[in-house]
């Protein structure tokens, strides 16, 4: 029979922190049962002291201040011993040399019952006989020590006799207390302290293992529920992909530091999300991008390869046919080197290559442009509606770009005849800057509402038979929009059907 032991991973915050609270519970169970044992010891022997100092206090105090000899102590010994030798006790006689002249010991009263109180008292526990105890013999040097002392002798010691007992033993003097003729010792047993402080360790030791037994279950719970948000989070996180990226953590648990975690992580979740979206656009955009890239350059290229087959095939003999394909032939590669040129500034407008840029007036861009955009015009009127001289810091080159890209828009929107463009220049005051409104606005067919949010897509043409009537690709306005982001400025449009079409653009007026 295979037998498989699971071993708690110790590597979990649940382990860690059972662990630690654990150690910490057994830190204070220590100091907490050392200062209640230390506590007991004392109260305990301090207590049998008190019973031996009550025993002394029978002699009379008149007749030991009188006793000046040694003699006289030996003489009056053996009463002392009688008024002061309890149960379970030892008294000896010291003379002033250091020697024990007499002493007794009791541990039985006559009716061979114990009297002792003060165990009982302490310990309340079960009465027993004790073996008889010795006298503890000291040497006579610490009994000098003890009589050359100044003052009455205070406390007690612990002293073992030659039984290797341990006793509780007082000492108190006999006549003058700066010249005494002797010492009175009395002593009793200490093993039923020790047997006390014993039990009470024992009984401790189980107390706390219990304890720590009963904490650890109520800690591995009561830790299990505290983290219970936190392994909900780990999990909510596991669910996560790519193509699950709209799961978000609840961020109500109750435990502040879990929901300020379930918050940052939503937000980072949202931005990546965003991100994800934003790329998928992306994506989208550049697939629609090279297929419309692809088709455009198809059409040219396919005009060209059928003039130069037509070519081929005999037409060159033919003067006529000659001139009508040599000429179909240089329009489509004017029209096809435009598209690459065109997909080149879009390129480096993208890669934002640096480019010169000066403190140019607006107004004369406006008219070193204006022959060319009258030649682009045809029969339809230019109206110039420009300021006071605005300064703007651009290169006056792509500004040329938007001016002519946006007239040009114009133009294959308004009736050769009737057509009216207008170009106007203002400035006005923002909240915090000054700024260029420049506006070409034309009287031509409008944009329909449903465009407007794409007229700016590279390749998108809201009339794709008049765009491509004029060599149109669907980039010029793309471009515009390219250079204005460029330049920090911002365009927008208003139009309605059958009414014409208005282009804002703002720029930041230059500051010197």
């Amino acid at each position: 029979m295979k037998i498989n032991l699971k071993f708690p991973n110790t590597k979990s915050l649940r382990f860690k922190l059972l662990s630690r609270f654990l150690l910490i519970l057994l830190f204070l169970l220590l100091v907490i049962g050392a200062y209640q044992y230390f506590t007991m010891k004392q109260y305990l022997y301090k207590s049998k002291e008190q019973v031996l100092e009550a025993r002394i206090h029978n002699i009379d105090t008149k007749k030991l201040s009188e006793i000046q000899s040694s003699d006289s102590l030996k003489s009056y010994s053996s009463e002392i011993i009688d008024t002061i030798i309890d149960n379970y006790t030892t008294v000896a006689v010291i003379d002033a040399k250091g020697n024990i002249i007499a002493g007794d010991s009791k541990t039985k009263d006559e009716n061979g019952h114990n009297s002792s109180d003060i165990l009982q008292d302490a310990g309340d526990i079960k009465e027993h006989d004790h073996a008889p105890i010795s006298i503890p013999n000291l040497s006579s040097n610490y009994y000098l020590n003890l009589l050359q002392m100044s003052g009455n002798l205070e406390g007690y010691s612990l002293v073992k006799d030659q039984d290797n007992n341990l006793q509780i033993v007082i000492w108190r003097k006999v006549g003058s207390l700066d010249s005494p003729a002797g010492l009175i010792q009395l002593s009793t047993s200490a093993k039923q302290v020790q047997e006390i402080l014993l039990q009470q360790i024992y009984i401790y030791v189980v107390a706390s293992i219990l304890v720590l037994f009963i904490g650890s279950l109520l800690g591995v719970t009561i830790f299990k529920l505290t983290l219970k948000p936190l392994y909900n989070v780990t999990d909510t996180v596991g669910k996560i992909n790519a193509r699950q990226l709209d799961v978000r953590l609840p961020i109500n648990t109750g435990q502040a530091e879990i929901d300020t975690l379930s918050n940052s992580f939503n937000n980072m979740l949202e931005r990546i999300e965003i991100s994800f979206e934003q790329e998928q656009i992306i994506r989208e955009k550049m697939r629609q991008f090279v297929s419309d890239a692809s088709h455009e350059l198809r059409t040219p290229l396919t005009s060209i390869h059928g003039f130069v087959e037509v070519l081929l095939r005999g037409a060159a003999k033919n003067e006529k046919q000659l001139d009508l394909a040599l000429n179909s032939i240089l329009i489509e590669s004017d029209r096809l080197t435009k598209l690459v040129n065109d997909l080149l500034l879009l390129t480096k407008l993208d890669q934002k290559v640096k480019v010169e840029i000066k403190r140019e007036n607006i107004n004369e861009i406006i008219q070193e442009v204006f022959p060319q955009l009258q030649i682009l015009s045809g029969n339809r009127l230019i109206d110039l509606q420009l300021d006071t001289d605005i300064f703007v810091d651009t290169n006056k080159n792509q500004i040329k770009q938007v001016i002519f890209n946006l007239v040009q828009n114009a133009v294959q929107h308004t009736d050769e005849i009737n057509g009216v463009i207008t170009i106007s220049t203002s400035s006005v005051n923002g909240a915090t800057v000054e700024y260029l409104k420049l506006q070409i606005s034309d009287n031509g067919t409008g944009i329909p509402k449903e465009h407007l949010t794409e007229i700016f897509d590279r390749f998108f043409r809201s009339e794709s038979h008049r765009s491509r009537k004029h060599g149109g690709y669907g980039l010029g306005l793309s471009i515009v929009k390219s250079i204005i982001d460029s330049n920090n400025g911002s365009i927008k449009v208003d139009s309605e059907l059958n009414k014409g079409t208005t282009f804002t653009i703002y720029l930041n007026v230059s500051s010197s």
